[in-house]
């Protein structure tokens, strides 16, 4: 990671060239050894740093017990006066090692509170707003998304910003909520008066900030790959369509793989629910049989039950929808029930290299992902990309696909900016049609009708080390089709409103249930 001299975690501040910790005004006291362990962990915020890292870096292949390296993070935790039981700032991952909780920025990058917005100083800066969960059970997912973003503009603003104008992200908070992305979404446009919106994961926020950009007439680009079923004038899709994701996935296990009985697992939200539809119809189409179809919360208790039916079921092959840290206590309950790749694969349909730092790699080699790009694509201007982002913030860290899709989602809209008046969110949209841009994983453009990205296909196997072998290609990029051809768009939408109005209002279910309501059926 490139070294900054102002690290900021309020109430704190740690001024790394002087080897100071403030706590506001403040000059904490703190031994140096201890200062260059909290300075490793601040610069790999969110990230699980093992033992082993740590210990290599700090002490330089000096040998160290964990002992010693335990008393140091006692030390930091009485500095921070944080409490390993209940940690805000140090978290302990029992015999793996330690991950710093909070969101770090530098001080030219924090955001003034959002009832405090002010006009930029300088009227060459041009604001847009970063809005990703930088806590909850989607940090871990989202953050890396946020580092590509930032990462993309830091490149726009070295060549000279946007007609000379120096581009000044706002980065905001989602919360892993759908109600606080809708919130937050108001406040970037309302109060930030930002020009555009990078941001959102699930489904879930996707939509709950749909309306707020339409009222206001304003700009999401969204990154990740999901259901489809949706075409909106104010918002332009860089994550796969599920044409590039979801039924290819389903044609190549069946083609491939020659799978026939399969099991759907996946979380109460629109896009889990929506997926596994889409799948129940290509696989029915096919000749195949869904013999199962499960939702679980990420705190639920009906997860051992789950694995249990699958296990009595005997499928063929699971798809999963499952995200963020969801996968991990599931992952585990269905090894500990015998249930390997090699027995029933799994395909995943959001889980990616970020997550698998989180799985061991043991229990999961063998298994597949879709998605259009993996670290492991083999083209110049993706090593180009892969190296750029580690020197940016660590050798350690991994990409995915949903950071190459923010990372070339602001490249497409900085072109757009340039052909167009920046300070005109109208005018940023009518230009975004038929922008193309050869992104790490390939060439992409927007497709001028739905606001979708032309992308590449892949499937990847996971192999050891944490990284995809491509297995399958399309090798060329595919047209988006929001709509999948199963049922009409309008039998999509009446699909989408039922689990709306069912689940009170909201994209997500506030409770787990195990049986498969009437949602699924098709016309």
């Amino acid at each position: 990671m490139a070294s900054r001299a102002i690290f900021v975690f309020p109430p704190f501040r740690l001024d790394s060239a002087n080897e100071q910790l403030w706590r506001d005004s403040n000059l904490v006291d703190v031994r140096p050894k201890t200062f260059e362990v909290l300075l490793y962990l601040v610069q790999n915020a969110q990230r699980l740093v093992t033992k082993r890292e740590l210990l290599d870096s700090v002490w330089a292949g000096a040998s160290v017990s964990d002992e010693l390296l335990r008393g140091y993070i006692r030390e930091l935790r009485d500095a921070l006066g944080d409490d390993a039981k209940k940690p805000r700032y140090i978290e302990t991952a029992p015999t793996r090692g330690y991950r710093f909780l909070p969101r770090v920025n530098d001080e030219s990058s924090v955001p003034t509170p959002p009832s405090e917005f002010k006009p930029s100083k300088a009227a060459q800066q041009l604001r847009v707003g970063i809005l990703h969960s930088l806590t909850g059970t989607m940090a871990l997912t989202e953050c890396p998304v946020v580092d590509a973003t930032l990462l993309a503009i830091e490149e726009i603003n070295e060549r000279g910003g946007i007609l000379g104008r120096e581009i000044q992200s706002v980065v905001i908070d989602g919360a892993s909520d759908e109600r606080a992305f809708a919130r937050q979404a108001a406040v970037l446009i309302g109060e930030a008066k930002v020009c555009t919106i990078f941001g959102c994961w699930t489904s879930a926020s996707r939509k709950s900030v749909l309306p707020i950009v339409e009222q206001r007439d304003h700009l999401l680009i969204y990154p990740t790959q999901y259901e489809g079923m949706e075409q909106c004038p104010n918002i332009f899709y860089t994550g796969a369509a599920p044409n590039q994701q979801i039924i290819p996935a389903v044609s190549w296990t069946v083609g491939f793989l020659r799978k026939k009985r399969y099991f759907l697992v996946g979380w109460n939200s629109v896009y889990s629910r929506a997926a596994n539809a889409i799948i129940r119809d290509e696989v029915e189409a096919c000749g195949g049989e869904i013999v199962g179809e499960e939702y679980v919360l990420p705190d639920s208790t009906e997860v051992t039950r789950v694995v249990r039916t699958i296990a009595q079921t005997e499928p063929d092959l699971i798809f999963n929808s499952l995200v963020g840290d969801m996968n991990l206590f599931y992952t585990r309950l269905l090894r500990a029930a015998g249930i390997t790749p090699e027995k029933i694969p799994t395909v995943y349909l959001s889980v990616g290299e970020i997550e698998l730092q989180s799985l061991s790699a043991r229990e999961i080699v063998g298994d597949y992902a879709s998605w259009n790009y993996f670290q492991s694509v083999d083209r110049p201007q993706n090593h180009a990309f892969v190296k750029k982002f580690r020197s940016r913030y660590g050798r350690q860290r991994v990409i995915a696909d949903t950071m190459e899709a923010g990372y070339f989602g602001v490249h497409l809209w900085a072109q757009a900016a340039h052909a167009a008046d920046p300070d005109d969110v109208a005018a940023i949209r009518r230009a975004l049609p038929s922008q193309s841009f050869e992104a790490p994983g390939g060439r992409v453009r927007i497709d001028a009708e739905n606001h979708h990205t032309w992308k590449t296909i892949r499937l990847g196997r996971i192999i050891e080390g944490g990284q995809f072998e491509i297995v399958w290609s399309s090798e060329k990029p595919i047209r988006p089709e929001p709509y999948p051809s199963s049922r009409s768009p309008a039998a999509w939408k009446e699909f989408q409103n039922k689990l709306y109005k069912s689940w009170g209002g909201n994209w997500t279910k506030s409770q787990s249930i195990s049986e498969i309501d009437d949602c699924n059926s098709s016309e």
